[in-house]
């Protein structure tokens, strides 16, 4: 029998125990950095803070209805009603962040029934670099203010 988990994208997972640093990376951030760490020679996580500057939209996603749902599946199939919240959540999920992803989009974050989505501008890229490094720029971190 094969033991391998079954991906969001309905493919097959890697067998347990070959799991490696960049897959486990990859269950915990976003899409860009995985695959640019993916892209080295020796694919390995990050080994110290990094910092992106880009252009970019960024969405929160809410599902409309989660708590009346949940108490209206509560009522109707009492502790059943949990397991069916769980399979219509994420069933949608799935489906939203495949769109999100098929439109260029990256989940960043997830809190409970939401989503925190960004849009990069894949053409306006200004940089990455560690964590400290200077961008440049004209100096002090002041807002002007005295």
């Amino acid at each position: 029998e094969d033991k391998r988990p079954i991906m969001a994208s309905g493919e097959q997972g890697p067998s347990p125990g070959s799991i490696t640093a960049i897959q486990v990376l990859a269950s915990y951030a976003p899409a860009e950095l995985v695959l640019r760490h993916a892209a080295d020679r020796h694919p390995a996580p990050p080994s110290a803070p990094e910092r992106e500057d880009f252009e970019g939209a960024v969405g929160f996603v809410d599902v409309s209805g989660f708590t009346a749902l949940s108490e209206r599946l509560q009522k109707d199939f009492g502790n059943k009603g949990s397991e069916k919240l769980n399979q219509y959540i994420n069933s949608y999920l799935t489906r939203l962040i495949d769109g999100v992803s098929h439109h260029g989009g990256d989940v960043i974050k997830f809190a409970g029934d939401a989503l925190q989505v960004v849009w990069r501008e894949r053409g306006g890229r200004t940089g990455t670099r560690g964590v400290g490094e200077s961008g440049g720029g004209s100096g002090g971190g002041s807002n002007g203010g005295g």
